[in-house]
């Protein structure tokens, strides 16, 4: 059995009928964009603490000289709908660590309230879209067709889930509960907040509530901007390459001449 210490920061009622959401880090950390824009936009009471021994064996060090330690955190939001909101800076290495902490997580949504689990998380294309799509998976066929209502896909590929997106929802079929999983399609190898935008613009749809968007929207144009600072260099080390490349022909075409 793996350790998990539980600290609480703040003693609540359980809510009622509340959605419980996961985002943890992942590919291209959609699902901790999603679920941290939630807790910034809904104001987010934090209640819970979570510190795994099979967390990674570090901390992390701020800009000021303090410490952060690897945990998940577990908040509250009451309105426009109760949410109990699962993120944080890491997920657990092993299998029986992904397991155990995924079975707790849904086991504290739960007491806390939940009726229903939302994961959220990255799709990875390796390659930057546009328009990224979003697709869904669910613990049954109606929930899945329901969310697909609203403008998810469904994988024409099968796929698996890796990590608390997916095993969130075994445990919550196990315990009662319906569940989906909602990915954002990413290149995988970049923080991605267009793609955690577009997962929330789905979830939002489903739960029939309001997100303001805009500072996902910065986000977005900031990484945008980033991304095509990069292609400019790209092009300009190709084109230089290019030119070392000529004046070296034009050099072996000249010692050519010399020749015989």
């Amino acid at each position: 059995m793996v350790k998990i210490i539980e600290r609480v920061i703040k003693k609540v009622e359980p809510l009622k009928d509340a959605v419980l959401i996961e985002g943890l880090p992942g590919i291209g950390h959609v699902g901790r964009i999603a679920a941290e824009h939630l807790i910034q936009e809904f104001q987010g009471e934090k209640v819970l603490e979570l510190y795994c021994y099979d967390f990674p064996p570090q901390v992390l060090v701020n800009e000021d000289g303090t410490i952060e330690s690897m945990n998940n955190e577990i908040y509250i939001i009451r309105e426009p709908i109760p949410m109990i909101v699962v993120t944080g800076n890491t997920q657990a290495l092993s299998p029986i660590g992904q397991y155990q902490l995924s079975e707790r997580l849904v086991e504290i949504g739960i007491k806390y309230g939940a009726r229903i689990t939302y994961t959220l998380g990255g799709f990875g294309i390796g390659r930057i879209k546009e328009d990224p799509l979003v697709y869904v998976a669910a613990t049954s066929k109606e929930l899945a067709e329901r969310i697909k209502a609203h403008g998810a896909l469904f994988r024409a590929d099968g796929g698996g889930i890796v990590g608390a997106a997916g095993l969130m929802l075994t445990f919550s079929k196990l315990m009662g509960i319906e569940g989906a999983c909602l990915m954002g399609e990413t290149p995988g190898y970049l923080i991605d907040p267009k793609s955690a935008r577009k997962v929330l613009e789905v979830l939002a749809k489903v739960l029939n509530i309001e997100i303001d968007m805009g500072e996902l929207e910065k986000r977005a144009r900031e990484m945008e901007a980033f991304l095509e600072r990069i292609r400019r260099f790209e092009k300009q080390l190709e084109q230089g390459h290019l030119m070392i490349r000529e004046k070296d022909k034009r050099q072996r075409e000249e010692d050519l001449r010399y020749i015989g």
